[in-house]
């Protein structure tokens, strides 16, 4: 295991925390500004953005 790994295995559950907290933000704000949300769909869509932006990183490596 390298350095790189040992560092990237000690990030794990923080970075799985932030992804968390991210959908949680744009959820909030979400029923916020839409009275009528739908809490179901607008996850799904929030992932689905989310999704799409790390396809995007991945392709531009």
């Amino acid at each position: 295991m390298t350095a790189q790994d040992k560092e990237l295995e000690q990030l794990h559950d923080t970075i799985v925390s932030d992804v968390n907290s991210l959908v949680d933000k744009y959820m909030s704000i979400v029923g916020w500004d839409v009275p009528e949300n739908d809490e179901d769909e607008a996850k799904i869509k929030i992932l689905a953005i989310i999704k799409d932006t790390i396809k995007k990183i991945e392709e531009e490596n």
